[in-house]
């Protein structure tokens, strides 16, 4: 029987991962969407060929036709969105970044383990295969001990209103932040860091407009981060060990490729793994690669799981609690948080 999604929000990644869950018709069936205007829905209904769309999101909670909750809404709403599905016993996929604060991503997690269901945060990087091979390179030793992650992301998104906002709860680190984190923590097992320290500087409106983050590890293994919301960057990330390093290209949190380099910088490896073949007009960079993510939690679904191995529920609140520290340093404190 086919997974049933049930679909919180009806904006441009929720079509982008509609898409790719239509690619695989037999493991999974989008059977509502729920949006704060009923046409939004209805016109994503049409469009994805959804037989229910609903107006208010508690709809979605509520409908007994649906066993997962994909959240794909703004993500100062994650927490409430989240909450809510877990509460009527969903299980619950939902965006990153997770929630705003370390504290609502423990709240979030302790209600998934209380109600017994599947709940993981969107880190869809995670499931591409070419980070599946980045673990089985760094796993084998081959680079040597890890001493340092490098990763760039940024790109001037000054005429985007959501993302310059502090009620939206934008900025650079929210926004571009979280899938560097993501990456440094994956490398280096998941664990918390000794020590995480940022500069930069916000933008009038209170947000981060460029931040560099520097986390320290065990074994004086550090990474550097660097965000922008400001200008573009690079856009390519590096893991360097003592013997070779892997450059990752861009876009490295969505990436087909791969490059083994000697100390000397000679290549000696180049992996590349190619996209799903999706027939749709996505939104957003290689967003084919979001039917990864989608087959990886059907599969922990019929197994029973209740988080993934991959992106575990514990390496949530770690990487909420990074953004936390890099966003205080600079400054950027929700209203509440004052």
């Amino acid at each position: 029987m086919a997974l049933r999604w049930g679909f919180v929000s009806a904006g441009k990644i929720c079509s982008d991962f509609a898409a790719c869950l239509r690619s695989l018709p037999e493991d999974h069936k989008v059977v509502a969407v729920a949006a704060r205007n009923l046409d939004r829905a209805k016109e994503f209904a049409k469009i994805h060929d959804v037989p229910q769309a609903y107006q208010g999101y508690n709809k979605i909670a509520e409908d007994p036709n649906v066993d997962i909750a994909y959240i794909g809404s703004v993500h100062n709403y994650h927490y409430e969105h989240a909450l809510l599905m877990l509460q009527h016993g969903k299980h619950v996929l939902c965006e990153k970044p997770l929630c705003l604060t370390e504290a609502q991503a423990k709240d979030i997690i302790a209600e998934a383990r209380k109600r017994n269901v599947f709940f993981m945060e969107g880190v869809w990087s995670r499931f591409f295969p070419v980070y599946q091979k980045i673990r089985e390179i760094v796993g084998s030793g081959q680079l040597g001990p890890i001493k340092i992650v490098i990763a760039n992301f940024g790109d001037c998104f000054l005429d985007v209103e959501r993302v310059c906002k502090k009620d939206t709860a934008g900025g650079a680190i929210l926004d571009k932040g979280i899938y560097a984190i993501q990456l440094a923590s994956m490398v280096f097992g998941g664990q918390k860091p000794i020590s995480v320290t940022s500069s930069g500087y916000l933008l009038d409106t209170g947000v981060d407009g460029i931040s560099s983050t520097v986390l320290k590890y065990p074994n004086n293994a550090m990474a550097v981060l660097n965000s922008s919301i400001s200008c573009d960057f690079p856009n390519e990330a590096y893991i360097m060990g003592e013997k070779k390093k892997i450059k990752i290209c861009f876009p490295f949190w969505c990436p087909t490729k791969i490059e083994i380099s000697e100390a000397n910088d000679k290549i000696v490896e180049v992996h590349e793994f190619p996209l799903p073949d999706i027939k749709w007009d996505f939104n957003y960079t290689n967003q084919a690669g979001m039917q990864y993510e989608a087959i990886a939690v059907g599969n922990y679904i019929k197994e029973g799981a209740k988080e993934s191995p991959l992106m575990s529920q514990n390496e949530s609140i770690v990487i909420a609690g990074i953004m936390d520290k890099a966003r205080h340093d600079l400054g950027y404190y929700y209203d509440d948080e004052k």
